[in-house]
């Protein structure tokens, strides 16, 4: 088990994450820090709590809107009929 120290609000945690995705906790840790940050120059200042709050609310949404945009499952049934459609036809 790792550990990497990130800084979001300036002030720093220590995060445990898997040997090798180090990397990878440290650019989510920054695109998080980033959001934070974005909350608080729109609102104001708020306690840590509230502001960690909103900008996980926040993600969440976007994250949403990029699943109902995609719509794996839809796509999934798409290929499969394109991919059957392709083997008939060979």
């Amino acid at each position: 088990m790792a550990n990497v120290s990130i800084k979001i609000n300036n002030r720093e945690f220590l995060i445990a994450c898997a040997d090798g995705d180090e990397q990878k906790v440290k650019k989510l840790a920054e695109k998080f820090s980033q959001r934070v940050s974005s909350v608080r120059d729109k609102i104001g200042d708020l306690d840590q709590q509230r502001l960690f709050l909103l900008a996980g609310i926040l993600a969440e949404e976007e994250n949403q809107e990029l699943s109902d945009d995609l719509n794996i499952e839809e796509i999934t049934s798409a290929l499969k009929d394109i991919t059957n459609k392709i083997d008939d036809s060979i």
